[in-house]
Order: structure tokens, then sequence, then C-alpha cells
């Protein structure tokens, strides 16, 4: 109680500032009589000055700027208002204004309200599906956009309620690819006649990344002496797909530390000495000649070294950090990790255990020693 009447003690109406449990954002915060609820919108800021500063921006707005009916407001007025206020800020910002083009090409000059009855809604959605081709997923996400522009425009007061925006259920997706056994990974390096996508898959069994990850890693962003890979590179932000620092098998060190011997910044993955962007064709020949069935991807190394980890007794938590699953919070803590040479010891133990196999059935001391320059394919 005397941290939320602290918080109190700045307030504008019926509006004042607070913080949500575990959240450092300010909230302009009011109570809704019809649900008797407390609602809160965030103010984007952590400090309490620039949050005083904006709940006064949005009062006057709100007491100057009568708020307008659905049926009043065009959709080409809120969509880029939204986008250039917010959505332009956002990791997805292509994404948000693909789809908005999307929702303006398709009504035009129509209001809020007649873009948003359930015909001009099931019209949009089949227009989405057969003219621009989306599957039902991207159909979901494109509406997902426009709803949260609407959304959006409520808490800021330009529209009096949220239209509900009928959203569609994508079907259930298909693995990306399905765990291999042991012999089914050997038999696909045995099979292997190109060295880029040998290195490739040795690199994945040993980080259990996502194939782009490693297509993306250059040599810089492995530091041999700490033994850790930096999946993600200087300047790329962090996205849902999250690309964790993880440590560098025992097994591929003697590999990376040859490939550094020439003092050049290249990618890990290369073909005639050029970065390679995929290797989708090579891989479709790789597993006919490998002679395994089922859905086979280069994706199956992750879900393999994942099941492999939890069958090895790697912790949950430890198996999430190493595949990425659940980006940390950037503490003083999470950005010193990776240099305790405990951080994630558990799962490149098991990963080491893992290669090892490999190696030994390829009677090979390791697979740095697979991945030598007269065994493992022309470059």
């Amino acid at each position: 109680m005397p941290r939320y009447s602290r918080q109190r003690d700045f307030q504008l109406g019926d509006y004042w500032l607070s913080k949500r449990s575990g959240s450092p954002a300010w909230h302009r915060t009011w109570f809704d009589p019809e649900t008797r609820q407390t609602r809160r919108a965030s103010l984007g800021t952590t400090d309490i000055d620039e949050a005083k500063q904006r709940l006064t921006d949005w009062f006057i707005l709100e007491q100057t700027k009568p708020q307008q009916e659905a049926a009043d407001i065009l959709l080409a007025e809120v969509f880029p208002r939204f986008y250039e206020q917010h959505g332009k800020t956002l990791v997805s910002a292509s994404d948000v204004n693909r789809s908005l083009r999307d929702w303006l090409t398709f009504h035009g000059d129509a209001t809020v309200a007649e873009a948003t009855t359930q015909e001009a809604q099931r019209n949009f959605r089949d227009w989405l599906s057969t003219e621009r081709g989306l599957s039902p997923a991207s159909v979901r996400r494109v509406l997902l956009v426009g709803k949260s522009a609407l959304n959006w425009a409520w808490k800021r007061g330009e529209i009096v309620q949220v239209p509900y925006i009928a959203l569609v259920t994508p079907p259930t997706p298909e693995p990306k690819g399905r765990p291999l056994e042991i012999e089914e990974v050997v038999r696909l390096f045995r099979a292997s006649r190109e060295r880029h996508v040998t290195v490739l898959m040795a690199f994945m069994l040993g980080t259990a990344a996502r194939t782009g990850a490693i297509l993306d890693l250059k040599l810089s962003q492995i530091d041999v002496e700490k033994r850790l890979i930096f999946l993600n590179p200087p300047g790329r932000r962090q996205t849902n797909k999250y690309r964790p620092t993880v440590r560098l098998p025992s097994q591929l060190v003697a590999y990376v530390e040859k490939r550094k011997e020439s003092g050049k910044d290249e990618p890990l993955i290369t073909y005639h000495g050029a970065a390679v962007k995929s290797v989708k064709t090579n891989w479709r020949k790789l597993v006919v000649e490998a002679g395994l069935e089922g859905n086979v991807q280069t994706y199956s190394f992750r879900h393999t070294m994942a099941r492999w980890m939890r069958m090895q007794g790697v912790p949950a938590w430890e198996v999430a950090a190493q595949l990425g699953h659940k980006a940390p919070d950037y503490s003083t803590t999470e950005i010193y990790a990776p240099f305790d040479p405990a951080y994630l010891s558990n799962a490149v133990c098991a990963i080491d255990k893992c290669l090892t196999h490999v190696s030994d059935s390829l009677l090979e001391a390791s697979l740095a020693d697979y991945l030598s320059e007269d065994r493992a394919g022309s470059t």
C-alpha cells in the first residue's frame, strides 16, 4: 500500500502513475467503472520525470481532443500515425509497414467502422488469402497488426472503443525436421561431398544453433581462448529467434584455430571463398545419398541436440539457454555469465560426448580431424 500511495502523488483527474509488478516502465492508470477494474497503458519510459510529462501531454490531449466514433475516423488517419509514432520503432517494423499497407490497399478510404464490419473483415481475409497468396499464419499476422494499431489509437483516446477483429487460427505447423539417431548423423557425414555442408553440420551439432545463425557466423565471433561462440553478430538486434553466446566444444577447437591462422575475418561457412546463404539444394541431395527417410532438414540437428542434452540429464533451463529459447535480461549478471567457467558446463559436456560418438564412428580422433583439408570435400 505505501508504494501505491506514493505513486498516486502524481495524479491528473482520474489518471495516475503506477508500475506493473515486475515491470520497470511507468503506466497511465485509471479505474474503469464498467468493468470495475484498474486499467493501465504503458507510457514507454522508466524515468519518473519523463512519465509525468507524458501523462501530462496525454491528459491535455484527452481534454482538448474529443474522441471520434469509429464511423467518423478514417483508417487512413489512424494507421499512418500508428506507424510513425510506434510501429517504425519495432524490430518487425518492415513487416508492420507491409501489413498496414495491405489494410489500406484493400479498404482505401473506409472508416474504421466500415473496415471492421463482419462482411468487410471476411472479404479482407479472403483477399489476403487469394489475391495476396498469404498463408493462414501470415493472414493472422496482418490482422494482428491492424488490431494493434486500433488498440493503440484507443489507448491514446483517438477512438471510443476497439472494434472486434476476428483472427484466423493457423493450422499446427509441421515440425521443421525430425530428430536423428547418432547412426543417421554419421551417415550424413559419410555421404557429404561438400566441405561447406560438412562444416555446417559439425557446428550445428556443436552449438544446437539455428541454420541461419551458423551461416551468418564469422570467425571473429569465436573466442578460442575463452572457448566461446558469440552467435549474435555485432550490430544485429536480437529478435524472438534469440542468438545466445554458447561454449565452443573441445572437438572443434583445433579446426577453428587452423581457420584463424590466416588472420582473415571471414565467414565460418564458405564456398570457394564466398559466404553461403543457403544449402537447400545440397541438403536435398545429401539426404537422398545418405538414404534417410522422413522429414530430415538441417533443423533436424537442432532437434537432435535438444533431445540428446535432455537424455544426458542436462537441466531444462540450461538446454533452453543453449538453444536461445529465452532471451536473458541484460543485467550485469547475465552479461558476464558466459565468462564464468561453469556457464553451460553441463550442456557443452553433453555436446562434446555426442561429437565424440560421431567422430569415433567416423574413425577419427575428433571432428576437427574429419574437417581437415583432405577429408571433407573441397571448398
